[in-house]
């Protein structure tokens, strides 16, 4: 893999944050690792949606984090969709979700789906009138909550079905509900995503 800088990131790209130390970093490695996840030094996930602005769910809702600022000291393994239509949606629909829960507040936090998607057994993605009906929610400001890595497998569900690809192509998990660490193992080897690099903390 390359080590990439902003310079070199493209909209829809996948993030997968490794472990900085933090408490609440070493539970989730913890976690993953205790119900023996494979990379479960990956702790968390997001979608950039140009090259230097992070789309990311946690503790406050969805956000949107600068690489050379709030996620500088971090590290990341950066995943890219080999079909452009739907890598430049996924970005499109992140910011556009993130500009949402910034005004309604609507995307909050979901601590207790993180907790369950370590148990997570797949399962096939719900239809797309589900995933229509989860978006018309959000738009009229229903809270409808999401933890990091559910956030990004639903944005590229979603987006896929937009483009004419079935979710279960992207990827084939019910509710995308994943833990980062089966999201690590997904894509490895995924035909629709390539390993497009690496970021190390603090160099950007």
């Amino acid at each position: 893999m390359n080590q990439l800088r902003c310079r070199d990131l493209r909209p829809g790209d996948l993030f997968l944050k490794v472990s900085g130390g933090s408490f609440t970093n070493r539970m989730i490695q913890f976690g993953q690792n205790v119900v023996g996840q494979k990379n479960p030094e990956v702790v968390h996930a997001g979608v950039m949606f140009d090259s230097t602005y992070c789309v990311e769910a946690s503790g406050g809702g969805l956000h949107a984090s600068d690489m050379r600022v709030q996620n500088l000291p971090y590290g990341y393994y950066v995943y890219r969709c080999t079909n452009p239509n739907i890598a430049a949606g996924a970005g499109t629909c992140a910011k556009m979700m993130f500009d949402i829960h910034s005004q309604h507040g609507s995307v909050k936090y979901s601590m207790a789906g993180a907790v369950g998607s370590l148990f997570g057994s797949g399962g096939k993605p719900v239809e797309p009138s589900a995933m229509d009906a989860l978006l018309d929610r959000i738009l009229e400001g229903k809270n409808n909550p999401f933890f990091c890595s559910q956030f990004v497998v639903y944005v590229y569900q979603f987006v896929a079905e937009q483009c004419g690809v079935p979710a279960a192509t992207v990827f084939n998990l019910l509710d995308a509900k994943v833990s980062p660490s089966r999201l690590a193992s997904y894509l490895q080897g995924h035909p629709m995503f390539k390993e497009a690099g690496y970021m190390l903390p603090k160099e950007r």
